[in-house]
Order: C-alpha cells, then structure tokens, then sequence
C-alpha cells in the first residue's frame, strides 16, 4: 500500500532528482584504487528506512563505530547534524573554535560508509519539537543534510521498505560558515524557528508526550541479492569478513532456503529475517551455477 508523502516531501523532491534513470551498479569499481579514487565509488547499497507516523524518512547510521542511531534523510538541511545528546552518547565533543566538528566514520545501515567528515553539533528546531512530543514514534538523533545526500544517487520506492543508495565520484563543498559575529546574531526568521522547539516541550509536558519504539539490534549476515529475471534471488556479493562471507556464501550462489523455508522473492527472504537477532543462528540453503546445493549454518552478527 502506498502511503501519503508529507512532511520531507520539499526534500524528497531534491533528492530523488539525484536519481538517474540507468540501473545501478551493484559492485563497486574494480579501478577505483588503481586511479586513486574512493573504492566505494559506484557501489549500490540497500538501505532499509522507516516510514515514520510523520512521514518522515528514517536511517539508522553507526557514528566512529557506536550506534545505531536513527538520522532523519532530507536534503533540505544543509549538511549533517548530529543532537548534542547522540554526541555526548558518543564522546563526540564540539569543537570550541570552529564551526564544524570533524567525524571519524559514519556507517548507514545496508553498507553504505563514509570517512572524514565534518558534521555541526547542534539541536536544530525539527530534531527539539518532534522529539519533545513523540511524534515520529521513534527519537531522532540526527540529520542527514545535503553534504552527506549528494554523494549518493538515491532511488526511493514507497511501496518498497529499502532504498537504493549508489555512491557518486563527487564530493559536496561545505555549507559557508557564518562568522562569530553573526552565529550570535542569527536572523529573526531562525530565532522564531528555533523557538518552535521549546514551545513543543511546553506542548508535550501538557498533553503528553507520545512512547517512542524500543530500539533492538538486528541480526546481520552481509549479503547483496538481486531478483533475477528468470525469478528466486541471487547473491550479488558476501561484504568482506560478514557472517556470511566467512560461512561460505559467493556471488552467483542461488539462495534456495532460510532457515529451512523455501525462499523465491526479496519479499519473503526479508520476513524470514526480520526476527533473527545477533547471535540467533541462521541456516542459508544455496545452490551454485552447476545447480550443486549446500547448506550453510552460521550465527547473525550484530547490524544496525
């Protein structure tokens, strides 16, 4: 069923015209070392995203290795942001003397990695309202703005609960940062914007604010599938030293069963694992080209 886009649509517009026609390409470019650019240049990830009550769109992303937390997608915010509460969460602290505050790594559920970022420590008004009165029905630890988006191709289905991220050989210019003088001195439209936020704590302490969903970690096993014309699912590739990887998965591997149920479409293979938690073991029955099956046994690692 497809649901109503509100509240991100502005934003969603953006960022699906960063979408180009042509399929993307599942592996990564083979060259990319040999010519000194990023290795992750022209990998597609899929990213499953949460579809909040707000209609909201919602990632789940690892900060220098700790997490998850959960990041609002919108192309509308400048650049990324990161509360002052999932900083302290983190031992993130902001810097005192520039505007940015560098970021080891950022990690977005799927695969999809960056490096060496710079992000602003701050509680803009969208993440202090909405998360004073639950409205999303889940917290909001931050934003992934334009800086981080446009590295990216992204292809978003609402009928699908994934979307395709495709990273792009290009690299945004950060934001103009604002002098001392004017970061004290915001404009009237901001301060009335930010003001929002504590009139929606006022709100929350009167009517109530709404319970968010208790966090769980999901199983991990690292595998890319397609679904092939001729139907069932294909491994693309095993992420190297996943569960999976190290079990014995390949790419070109016809996965058959999970955990001893017949699988023959992204759909059902996505319901036998939704339960599945780190640890929980986890029964992949493939087939190779020559049609020879296996059955491979291995516990799920930790995911976002």
């Amino acid at each position: 069923m497809i649901r109503k886009l509100g509240g991100v649509g502005a934003a969603l517009a953006l960022v699906l015209a960063l979408a180009a026609a042509d399929a993307p390409n599942p592996n990564p470019n083979p060259k990319a070392k040999d010519n000194g650019r990023d290795a992750e240049i022209g990998r597609s990830t899929r990213v499953p995203y949460r579809l909040t009550e707000t209609n909201h769109f919602l990632v789940r992303v690892r900060l220098n290795g700790k997490g998850p937390f959960n990041f609002l997608v919108d192309s509308g915010a400048p650049a990324l942001y990161i509360a002052t509460e999932t900083a302290a969460k983190i031992g993130l602290k902001a810097s005192k003397d520039d505007f940015w505050t560098p970021l080891k790594s950022l990690e977005i559920e799927g695969g999809a990695r960056l490096e060496d970022l710079k992000a602003r420590v701050e509680d803009p008004f969208q993440l202090v309202g909405m998360n004073a009165l639950g409205l999303p029905g889940a917290s909001i630890d931050g934003i992934l703005g334009f800086t981080i988006l446009a590295r990216f191709r992204l292809e978003i289905d609402p009928t699908d609960d994934r979307m395709t991220w495709t990273r792009l050989d290009f690299k945004p210019a950060d934001p103009p940062v604002p002098n001392k003088e004017d970061r004290d001195r915001a404009p009237l439209e901001f301060q009335l914007m930010n003001a929002l936020g504590p009139v929606a704590k006022g709100l929350a302490f009167i009517i109530g604010k709404q319970p968010a969903e208790e966090r769980s970690p999901r199983g991990f096993l690292g595998l890319e599938w397609t679904e092939p014309e001729g139907g069932g699912l294909e491994i693309v590739r095993a992420l190297p030293d996943s569960p999976a990887a190290k079990a014995g998965a390949k790419a070109g591997d016809r996965l058959a069963k999970i955990n001893g149920e017949p699988v023959d479409d992204a759909k059902t293979a996505r319901a036998l694992l939704a339960e599945v938690r780190p640890g929980d073991s986890v029964g992949l029955t493939v087939r190779d080209k020559t049609g020879a099956e296996r059955t491979l046994t291995f516990p799920a690692g930790e995911g976002l």
